[in-house]
């Protein structure tokens, strides 16, 4: 007999979705209190609180920073990202003072344990749980003792001015004076990381376009790549005008990550609302609108970030039909506990168990990832408990299923040496 809550709680997790510095880096970026906030920003910003009033670029003193948040704190708090910082703080620094002075208190301690070499080790992997982290980068200056970089590709394809081509032909080496050398730079930058340990592609452009792709020609993406290597005057193209070569290239990107042997993770669904740049069009989301690349790429494996919510019905079917489309429950669990419960119960009844990542914890701070991992263990463990409870599951076939979405799955689907 398991008691499958604590069984879930052993799991040691590999995490399959985040936007995590490395050590160095927070370090050098001097992260505090104030640098924790990640998604409930979003949430103090719908609540009114001006934009980037408590970033790091704030011309404020920490004082007024404090007072700024406690009283955006006091109408927030009830969402599922103020718990999730409430955890964090109260687990891993012992805050519950939410006052002014509470506050600063605890920006000191949070300045402090971004200079502990230690704190990334003692936090994912100690406290957390987690063996493996995937983190987006455009570099592959990661920890390998700790994470696996996955290369957000947006750059490459997002092109409307002639700088735009500079980071690519400087990522390459490759110097581009026609459409095919910038192809030709793509295919190496892909290669190169694959190589390197890169373990997936990531398209995020539902935050900024739809994910409705065409499919332009060789020619028609030409002509418009040599109209923004003509210009030099740095007049950037308007979307409707740049839309054939960003269509033309999102093909080039996955056939490159097919030939590589890399999954290719796409943002589907919700836009958060503190970085979105398309003003949180969340019909450019519709997971729907990616149904003629997953019927063309047969030989591609397509992951499914977010559930697909607000359209995660169309979703489930979706992940049901097609064998090369897999879900992933990144940042879901912190969107909506209730909604990620439901998702969980149908997926358990839809789609097959190996076809299910578990956890992502989609923060850019570690302490997000804590507080998230706490909160999926529990409520996929709730889930289980009804399904045994109401006979749809045995208690072994409910711990093997935690521990094919929470690790086994992953470590199969990405060839992980763990």
């Amino acid at each position: 007999m398991y008691d499958i809550h604590e069984a879930i709680d052993r799991i040691r997790i590999i995490d399959g979705h985040e936007h995590l510095d490395m050590h160095g880096i927070r370090k050098k970026n001097k992260v505090d209190f104030f640098g924790l906030l990640h998604y409930l920003d979003s949430d103090l910003i719908s609540a009114g609180m001006e934009r980037e009033v408590l970033s790091r670029s704030s011309p404020i003193s920490d004082e007024e920073k404090a007072e700024q948040f406690v009283s955006f704190w006091n109408k927030t708090k009830n969402t599922t990202y103020a718990r999730m910082l409430k955890i964090s703080v109260s687990d891993l620094y012992g805050m519950d003072d939410w006052s002014v002075h509470g506050i600063l208190q605890l920006n000191e301690k949070v300045k402090a344990a971004t200079n502990d070499d230690q704190w990334y080790t003692k936090v994912l992997k100690e406290k957390s749980g987690i063996d493996m982290v995937f983190t987006l980068v455009q570099n592959m200056n990661v920890d390998f003792s700790l994470f696996r970089p996955i290369m957000f590709l947006d750059y490459s394809f997002k092109l409307r001015t002639r700088k735009d081509i500079q980071p690519v032909e400087k990522q390459s080496g490759v110097s581009i004076h026609t459409f095919q050398h910038y192809l030709d730079a793509i295919d190496a930058i892909i290669t190169k990381f694959a190589e390197g340990g890169m373990v997936a592609t990531k398209l995020g452009h539902a935050y900024w376009r739809t994910l409705k792709t065409a499919k332009p020609t060789f020619f028609e993406a030409e002509q418009c790549f040599n109209r923004l290597l003509s210009s030099f005057l740095e007049e950037p193209m308007s979307q409707p005008e740049s839309v054939v070569l960003q269509d033309y290239l999102i093909h080039h990107v996955i056939q490159c990550s097919i030939k590589n042997e890399l999954p290719i993770q796409i943002h589907t669904g919700h836009h958060e609302t503190s970085v979105s740049s398309s003003g949180n069009m969340i019909t450019n989301s519709k997971v729907t609108d990616l149904l003629p690349l997953l019927a063309e790429y047969q030989d591609a494996n397509f992951v499914l970030l977010h559930c697909g919510f607000p359209y995660h019905q169309e979703y489930l079917s979706i992940l049901k039909n097609y064998s090369n489309a897999y879900a992933d429950f990144t940042w879901i669990y912190i969107l909506s506990p209730t909604i990620a419960k439901q998702l969980m119960h149908q997926m358990i009844e839809m789609v097959p168990q190996n076809k299910i990542f578990g956890f992502g914890g989609d923060y850019n701070f570690i302490e997000g990832t804590y507080a998230h991992q706490k909160l999926a263990r529990k409520l996929v463990s709730d889930v289980l408990v009804e399904k045994v409870q109401h006979h749809m599951l045995t208690e072994n076939e409910a711990v093997e299923f935690a521990q094919r979405i929470f690790r086994d799955n992953l470590i199969d689907f990405y060839k992980l040496k763990v």
